[in-house]
């Protein structure tokens, strides 16, 4: 269970996942930060409690079938205590309805168990420890039972140069390598032990362009991809016919201030990239203005826009989505989100 960028709930097409997953961050270098679960919300200041309401004033003028922009909200309740950290989870919903919440508690060793309105009990938490190797362990538990385990390696200087992560059986499922050459390697293996995904990713010094590698499970290049660090497309190859065992978020993509761009292939081997473009404002890139989405063609064919209304502290109080109507060349609204905030 590595760990994952800040949850939201509008997000693209892909979820833009830092470093060894989908995207790179090419802005400037920023400080280490952990992120609490009120930051994860894109919360700011002393939130106590928020309560998020939807309403869908039209219907969403996209056909049904292969959305590429997930803009759809929903319903959500959360409690933090003065730390930040989430005491109070939605359970269950329906539809835009919340029907059940989970109250959580959390225990000096980092454990938290959380109690369904049912009195139904469940716990999570996590066990570290440092191996003889100097390798850290993180073992995570779930109701007493191990769901999963990483274990991170370090150079002489203490600088992590490796990840490996394993399932609840004990088997290697990804790995994340630095290697000397300061090249970034992300491996997906099967249940065999097979590397069923192997993508390399460079980074130039200067920060202005990335370059990506896909190889089989036999070793052999399957396709490449670079990017300047605006975004632009510089070059790609593909090896046209090739299909991946697995679905990945994204071929490549980067983030500076202020805009995401992410690329991806053809899952059907044709070697044809589509592109989703995102423009958004502030850390995180939790809250997007607008997005679009081009095709295989070369055809803009879905695009989005995102309009907030604020509070004293920067939260956003509500939210509307627009999406492009193809056939009338029209932004129509399709939601409209309210949200509740208490402050302690």
């Amino acid at each position: 269970m590595t760990p994952t960028t800040p949850s939201h709930v509008f997000v693209q097409r892909a979820p833009l996942i830092l470093a060894f997953f989908g995207v790179t961050c090419l802005s400037a270098a920023q400080e280490a930060h952990h992120w609490t679960d009120r930051e994860n919300l894109g919360l700011k200041g002393p939130v106590l409690s928020v309560r998020t309401s939807i309403t869908r004033p039209n219907p969403d003028p996209r056909p049904l079938e292969n959305r590429k922009l997930f803009v759809e909200g929903h319903s959500d309740w959360a409690v933090f205590d003065r730390q930040g950290k989430r005491t109070e989870i939605v359970s269950s919903s329906s539809g835009d309805n919340i029907v059940a919440v989970s109250k959580c508690s959390f225990e000096p060793d980092g454990s938290r168990t959380c109690v369904e309105d049912t009195g139904q009990k469940h716990q999570s938490r996590e066990q570290r420890s440092t191996l003889p190797d100097g390798s850290r362990e993180v073992i995570y538990f779930q109701d007493s039972k191990v769901v999963g385990r990483d274990v991170t390696r370090f150079d002489e200087q203490g600088k992590s140069i490796g990840v490996k992560s394993y399932g609840s059986n004990g088997q290697l499922h990804s790995e994340e390598i630095q290697l000397p050459n300061g090249d970034q390697e992300w491996k997906i293996y099967d249940e065999g032990g097979t590397a069923v995904s192997d993508m390399r990713t460079r980074e130039s010094d200067d920060k202005n362009r990335i370059d990506r590698w896909f190889y089989d499970s036999e070793g052999r290049l399957m396709w490449n991809i670079a990017i300047a660090g605006d975004g632009s497309l510089l070059s790609h190859w593909y090896n046209v016919g090739f299909k991946e065992k697995l679905s990945t978020s994204g071929s490549l993509g980067a983030c500076i201030p202020g805009l995401c761009v992410d690329y991806k292939f053809d899952e059907q081997g044709s070697g044809r990239l589509e592109r989703s473009i995102q423009h958004t404002q502030g850390p995180g890139m939790l809250e997007p203005e607008s997005e679009e989405h081009i095709n295989f063609d070369g055809i803009l064919d879905e695009k989005a826009t995102i309009k907030y209304t604020r509070d004293g502290h920067d939260n956003w109080t509500t939210r509307s989505v627009f999406l492009w109507d193809s056939t009338s060349n029209l932004m129509v609204e399709i939601e409209r989100d309210t949200r509740t905030i208490v402050y302690f």
